[in-house]
This record gives C-alpha cells, structure tokens and sequence, in this order.
C-alpha cells in the first residue's frame, strides 16, 4: 500500500512521495545514501546499521539529519566509516520534513553489490536530473511516544521537539545564562559564570563560549584578586546560595581567576526520554573542559551530591597532551560521555564512557549525541555508538552506601534519570574533581599545579597562569546547533 500526504491549495493537490533512496560506494570505505532535492523540502534525516534490523525508530550506528542538498543538487548522507564486503545489508530508516510535514521510510533494506555503476568517481560530477521511481512511503501519522516535554505535553514518535541552530543572533527566549560561582556541588571550577559578551556571544550563525582571564578586567588587580570581593548582581544560584553569589578574597582564598559562560533551556525547554544532537568544536587548552550536559529541572530528589543526575553528552579534559599518574591518555583525544549520580570518589565515574580518538576532539566540528531511554543511555559521536549505560542505579547507589538512593523511583530502574531534565551548555575550567592528582601535561610534562584536596588549589592555579594560558589559543566551544527528537 502507498501513502502519500494530500495537500490542497487553491483546488489544487500537492502529493509528496520520499524517492528511493540511491546508494553509492566513494572508495573502499564507506557508503553515501541520497534523495533528490526538490522544492519544500526540508529535512533528510538518515539512520542506518549493519546486517540487523530496526525494531522501531532507534538511533542506528551510522546516523544524521541532513539539512541542506549539497552541490549537486542532492540531499546526502556520507560515511567513511564502515569496510563494506560485497552482500553486507544495511538496514535504515529515512524521515523527510517536507512543507512542515514529516514522512517515514521504514523497515528498509539495501544489499552491497560493488559494481562500477555503484562506485562512485572520486571527483564529484554531475547527477542524474531524473527523479528515481518513488517507494513506498509511510505518511506522517502521530505514532506513539514515550517522550514528553514541558512538564509532560505530549508529542509523535521522531518529531523534532527542540532546535537552534543560531540563525537568528539572539539568546531570547531559548537561553538563559547562570550567573553564580560553582560550588563543590559540582566541580568546584575556578570561574565565576557570568553575562559578559566576551565570554558569550552568537556569531555568523554559531554559538561561542570561551573563557577569559579575569585580570584582563583593568578593575580586577592582582590585590582585588587576592584581597577584594566580587558580588554577582542577578545571581542565579538555584539553591539561593549567598556562596555562589559573592565571594570575599582572604588568606587561602582568592576570587575567581577565570570568568567563563554557562546558558541553559531551564525556563524555556526540558524533557524527559528522547534523543539529543549538538554539532560543536569543542575547545583546546590546558585545564579546560566543555560541559554539554543535561541537567534535572526540579532537582526532585535533591540538588546536593548528584542527587537528582546529571547527563553527560560529550566532554573532555582539553589539554592537548595530559597523562595521568599510571600513563593512561586523558587529554582532549579522549571523549567521555554518560551520567553522574554522585561527586564522591570513584563511583563519580563508574557510569562514564569513554571514546579515543587519533585528533583532538577540538581540531574539528563533531556531532555529539545521547539517546535517554526508560531502560538505557546511549552514547555517539558522528551517529556512531560508542557507549551505553543499562544499569539500575539505585541498586549499585544502595550498595556503594549512597544515601540519596533511598528516595530514587524503586519502580523506575534509571531512576534518578526519570524526570524532567535541560540543555546546559559551558566551558568549564580547573577545578576539584575533573584533573586527576600529578597528572601531566604538555611535551615538558608539566606537573598540575594544584592538588584536588588542598584549600589553596585555586590560588596555586592561579600563580601558574603564566604557564597554562599561553597554551589558550583555542579556547573556545562553538555550537553550530542544538537538536532534540522524540523517541
């Protein structure tokens, strides 16, 4: 049976069929799967894995949601990922937004075969004008979800419930900036978070965050720093917090070195299970790290220690080169993603993925993404799965003695990630549980230059900056856009 959406105007009626979808092999990697473009169309969103089917609508190993045709007039999906032998099936799924309607391709199939009519030239030409003959194409219905939005409206399975792509220059209405200084709650980072269009701005179409030094305000002397106070008018601690709104320098503690940006959806846009994709670069620089998170709207179990989680979509130590005390690489080729369900010890990291790379994860623009189901997290990077986390977390809470368990959801095994939560997006730096004791960094292998548990650690930080800024030279984390999908 055909389904194809009917749209009447002026008498006249419109029909859209998805085309077949045409496969090409550009060398011995990989595979390229494209549509024609035509007039209304909006979206080619492409999901794919190797020789095992879709049950429903699921993520895929091989994924992206194409926004514009390329050159040639062709809406394309390229990977250079997989070695693909001759009777490999992909198996994939397509969704087309098509004048503000959405149509599904599913429970398709496409078997390698290695022809020269398959191989693509290595140099793009032109291509065919015709059409491909349509398929069968599944009109846009209203499948069921589990995704809700916005203190649980309710929404159809696949549909785009949440995107900025930075077109438009302004952080209104989608983003609100934190303006507090983080305590041990989190990592204790040496930065005041502030509204400052140094630290934050949009910028041809993209989003950037980058941390300064803040010295480099004439007002802050190396005496105020040491000796003087900072107040953060409009603070935004959500706990009301005087600590995370002011803060006076005496002996051991100075103000905060570094001033840095943090903006969320907290009063615009929050969900509970659904999938997320952020295109970024994510900075360089020694004592860095991006925080791409998910964060609980309500804190409904608690804000301190974890209480209510906190989803990590990408993240990384941003140094160029830091090697921890055993020789283990943990500098910015390795990604790490997952949850945190408490700030204590090593159970801090137990449900932390990680993901190594050859480059530094800021040499180029990624797709990071995070799949939130009732029963598991995924993790990718370019639509590749590179982690996932299946695990009752009050059950392992319980017996590492975490005192916050006791009031998770015992129904819900991912409980405390149940709830509500946002899109947080920032750039922290240093702080208290993110850079391990006599790591090292650099060429020189230079030593930290503070200890995690030392009361002076932001000041001993402070006195190296001649050293670690000079490696700032790409500070910055650009978003190129924020996406969220219902499951």
């Amino acid at each position: 049976m055909k389904w194809t959406l009917m749209l009447v105007f002026l008498g006249q009626t419109v029909a859209y069929t998805i085309p077949t979808v045409r496969f090409e092999y550009p060398g011995t990697r990989g595979f390229r799967a494209s549509i024609p473009d035509t007039p209304g169309l909006e979206m080619f969103a492409f999901h794919a894995r190797l020789n095992k089917p879709f049950e429903r609508f699921e993520e895929g190993d091989y994924a992206e949601d194409v926004t514009r045709p390329d050159e040639n007039g062709m809406w394309t999906y390229d990977t250079n990922k997989p070695v693909l032998q001759n009777g490999t099936i992909i198996y994939y799924w397509v969704y087309v937004q098509f004048d503000n309607q959405g149509y599904w391709l599913t429970d398709k199939k496409h078997t390698v075969l290695r022809t020269k009519s398959t191989v693509a030239p290595k140099t793009a030409a032109p291509r065919p004008a015709a059409t491909p003959k349509p398929t069968t194409t599944t009109v846009a219905p209203c499948p069921p979800t589990l995704t809700t939005y916005n203190g649980g409206q309710s929404t159809c399975a696949g549909k785009l419930i949440f995107e900025d792509t930075f077109e438009q220059g302004s952080f209104a209405p989608k983003w609100q900036h934190e303006i507090r200084i983080p305590l041990d709650t989190d990592s204790a980072e040496f930065v005041s978070y502030q509204n400052l269009p140094d630290n934050s701005y949009i910028a041809a179409g993209r989003l950037v965050i980058v941390p300064t030094l803040v010295n480099m305000n004439a007002d802050y002397t190396d005496e105020r720093i040491r000796t003087g106070d900072l107040i953060l008018q409009g603070c935004t601690s959500p706990t009301n917090n005087p600590y995370e709104c002011q803060r006076k320098a005496a002996r051991s503690t100075i103000l905060p070195p570094v001033v840095s940006a943090k903006l969320n959806t907290k009063n615009y846009f929050r969900f509970r299970y659904g999938r997320v994709e952020i295109r970024a670069k994510l900075p360089k620089g020694d004592w860095i790290f991006p925080q791409l998170f998910l964060q609980p709207y309500e804190n409904y179990y608690g804000y301190a220690d974890y209480a209510s989680g906190q989803m990590w979509i990408a993240h990384i130590l941003a140094n160029r080169m830091l090697v921890a005390r055993d020789g283990k690489q943990i500098d910015g080729h390795r990604l790490r993603g997952g949850v945190l369900i408490t700030n204590s010890g090593p159970v801090r990291s137990d449900f932390l993925r990680s993901n190594l790379n050859d480059d530094h994860f800021g040499d180029q623009f990624h797709v990071y993404g995070l799949v939130w189901t009732p029963e598991q997290i995924l993790l990718t990077i370019d639509g590749f799965q590179y982690g996932a986390v299946r695990t009752n977390f009050r059950q392992h809470a319980q017996q590492h003695n975490l005192t916050q368990a006791n009031l998770w959801n015992a129904e819900a095994p991912l409980a405390p990630f149940d709830r509500e939560f946002y899109v947080s997006l920032g750039v922290g730096v240093g702080g208290v549980k993110d850079f391990p004791d006599l790591s090292q960094t650099g060429p020189s292998k230079s030593a930290k230059p503070w200890n995690n548990t030392s009361p002076k650690a932001e000041y001993f930080f402070y006195q190296n900056r001649n050293t670690w800024y000079r490696t700032w030279t790409e500070p910055e984390l650009t978003i190129d856009y924020v996406r969220v999908y219902a499951l």
